[in-house]
This record gives structure tokens, sequence and C-alpha cells, in this order.
């Protein structure tokens, strides 16, 4: 890995790990034990590696969507890219935790997320219809309910790390929270995959590990 790539790195372990207002150069300096000038010939200024650690972020999601296309739609392609995205989440947690505050000054950020908000939206909203037509959904899915899903949905992956990161219990596996955003879909799941659906929780509480921002 080269300085750059490390730089990189050791800034968004730290800003997991103390804060995003926490972290300063120097002290990803002393951590990396190089000078204050290697580190400002690769980023001369903190919005330059947020922006570059938004771009790795948008990466590997749209990696991971990509993926999703390919598959054979089932609950189980639909759980295990919930289980990716949280990974991938929890990797850049300091962004969900200043979420807010990131949108509001860097504004380049702000329009590519909104955009790729929409795009998720688009994204969903198909394959919940298609799920409906192969008999993954129950038929009575209506409109109304799609967009109730994915409008709740959003807001849970979007704030989950908040929740998380106040909650009293610091044991609580990224599992739970999961489980409370694919149990959107479990009123609607048809009787076969619903089974699936309970039988991927059972076994997913033993390789989903624990929350770990690094």
């Amino acid at each position: 890995m080269d300085t750059k790539k490390k730089i990189l790195n050791t800034a968004r372990i730290l800003y997991n790990k103390k804060g995003l207002n926490n972290v300063t150069a120097r002290m990803i300096c002393e951590n990396l034990k190089i000078s204050l000038g290697s580190y400002s010939y690769h980023y001369p200024d903190k919005k330059v590696i947020i922006k570059s650690l938004y771009i790795e972020l948008q990466q590997e999601l749209q990696n991971m969507y990509s993926v999703v296309k390919n598959e054979k739609p089932s609950i189980i392609t639909y759980l295990d890219t919930h289980k990716e995205l949280f990974k991938i989440q929890s990797k850049y947690r300091f962004f969900y935790l200043n979420l807010f505050e990131i949108l509001s000054n860097y504004e380049t950020i702000k329009t590519d997320f909104i955009q790729n908000t929409s795009n998720e939206r688009v994204l969903a909203e198909q394959i919940l219809e298609y799920y409906i037509k192969k008999g993954i959904l129950i038929r009575s899915l209506n409109k109304k309910n799609i967009e109730r899903i994915i409008n709740v949905g959003q807001i849970l992956n979007n704030f989950w790390a908040i929740d998380a990161e106040i909650s009293s219990n610091k044991n609580i596996e990224l599992s739970y929270y999961m489980e409370i955003c694919c149990g959107l879909l479990e009123p609607y799941l048809e009787s076969e995959s619903l089974k699936k659906y309970h039988e991927y929780f059972s076994r997913i509480e033993k390789t989903v590990p624990k929350k770990d921002y690094n």
C-alpha cells in the first residue's frame, strides 16, 4: 500500500474511532510516522480526504449494486446484498454519523449523494416489483406499500449508525440492525421465502461481526 493510500485508510479508521472533527493531520502523521510535508503533498487539506473517502465509499456501493443486477433474484440475494451494504456502511461509519454536516459543507458530495439516493430508489422499486412477479413477495403488495418500504428503508440505512453509537448496549451486533431494515419485507414474503428468511437470520448471528469500524 503506497503512502497516499495509507493516509486515506488511516484517516478513515481514526474518523470512525475518534470522530470526524477530533482528528487532525498531525494525528494521522503520528499514526503513520510520516512528516506533515509528506501528508500535505498528497492531501493539501481535510476536504480532499473527505471527498476521496466518499468516492471510495460510492465505488464500493456501486460494485455491490452491479453484482445485485447480475444475481438470480431471491430473498437470499436480497439479504446477502444488505449484509454487504451494512459492512460497507460500517467501514465508512464516520460518513453516516456526520451525514448532515458533510452534505452541508460539500456541495459536490451533496449533489452526488442525492442523485445516488434517487437511483437507489428506482433500483429498489424495480427489484420489489420483480420479486412480486416471481412469487417472492405477495401479489397484494401495492404501490403505496412499496413506496413506504423504500422510504423507511432508506431512512434506516442512512441513520442506523447513529442509533448504534448512542445505544447503551455497546456489544450490539450489526445483524440486529440488518434484521430491522430487512424486516420491512417480512410481512410481505410468500411462505417459502419467509422460511428462507428466518433460516438466514438464524445463521447470520454466528457470521456477522459485532461493530467493527476499522
